[in-house]
């Protein structure tokens, strides 16, 4: 018979492990909340006139991290359910919109930019194309994570135009471009590709809660709660289409180009996003951002924009009770996996 003290000592214990451990059993690394309502870019954004998107769909509620196995598990969670690609045929070769985004999800990407030590100076304030952001230069990232319902279209398209705009500064810089050099810059891409940027196709989409896992490789370990995050979410564009010029021979400027993202212009559209300032090229399509306390997202958003400043979780968060608005539950009901790769 267990001794009443030890019993007691024992259910203690468990009631921690529980208490200190995320919704699937895995050690939470952190947590950051962002307030409700706020999907709306820099207070003028509209969604699409579309069934599928509408206020909620893009309203970023929390973001967290757990330790698992040998890698972190992101999470974030939406005010609303998550739309699940169907069986609705999208061109005219029959595609439909399930086989395009096989990964549970096709509305919105999330780029999550990561600053590991916090110095200025060190990493990129650049944001990836089409978010027309910058970070305030101590919060530069030296690694960032796409979650988009196309990861390897994804991949492709951000090596097209990052090859472009190196291209494009070595003829500045230099004038004429040999055939060699032309692809040392190729492979130098690729480097830069495979160093700083991971595309997670290990994901669940369950209500309105999406996870994703990014392993150790990437990270150089799990993630810190020590570290900068840049979270932003942004409406998915499933066309992966980018006017490239030729290898050889003049490089133009090109008009602006976004990396599988939804874009903003004046009015309202089924195609885009409304609330688009008239005369603006470089206008941000974000539709939600990770904001530390006391930076209003309309300043980071708005027509005279103020640097990014990333969110510095300092210590690691426990779970914390969900509220009445549909947070309920995430991670207790049954997670449809998408494809793991």
């Amino acid at each position: 018979m267990v001794p009443l003290r030890r019993l007691s000592l024992l259910l203690l214990l468990a009631t921690c492990a529980s208490a200190c451990r995320g919704t699937r059993g895995d050690t939470r690394l952190f947590s950051l909340e962002d307030p409700r309502g706020d999907d709306h870019g820099d207070g003028e954004l509209r969604y699409p006139l579309r069934q599928d998107l509408g206020p909620g769909s893009m309203d970023l509620l929390s973001f967290r991290a757990s330790a698992e196995g040998d890698g972190t598990r992101f999470e974030a969670v939406f005010a609303r359910p998550i739309p699940v690609p169907t069986g609705r045929t999208v061109d005219a070769a029959g595609t439909t919109l399930a086989a395009m985004a096989r990964f549970g999800f096709y509305t919105f990407n999330l780029d999550v930019y990561v600053d590991e030590d916090g110095q200025e100076g060190s990493g990129r304030t650049d944001t990836l194309p089409g978010r027309y952001l910058t970070l305030a230069p101590g919060s530069a990232w030296e690694k960032v994570i796409l979650l988009t319902p196309r990861p390897y279209e994804a991949r492709d398209v951000l090596r097209a135009l990052w090859r472009q705009e190196a291209l494009r500064e070595l003829q500045r810089q230099q004038g004429e471009v040999s055939e060699s050099t032309a692809r040392a810059l190729e492979a130098q891409v690729e480097q830069r590709i495979e160093r700083s940027v991971f595309f997670p196709t290990r994901v669940r989409v369950s209500g309105p809660t999406v996870s994703f896992f990014v392993p150790e490789s990437f990270l150089g370990g799990q993630a810190r709660p020590t570290w900068g995050y840049a979270v932003a979410v942004t409406g998915a564009s499933l066309e992966r289409r980018v006017e490239l010029p030729a290898l050889f021979g003049g490089v133009t400027a090109p008009a602006p180009q976004g990396l599988m993202v939804l874009g903003i212009g004046p009015g309202t559209s089924h195609e885009r996003f409304g609330g688009g300032r008239l005369g603006s090229t470089t206008q941000s399509p974000v539709v939600d951002l990770l904001v530390p306390e006391g930076v209003p997202q309309q300043e980071v958003l708005g027509q005279q924009a103020r640097p990014w400043p990333a969110v510095v979780p300092a210590s690691p968060g426990l779970p914390q009770a969900p509220d009445a608005g549909g947070m309920a539950g995430q991670g207790d009901a049954p997670a449809s996996t998408a494809p793991q790769q």
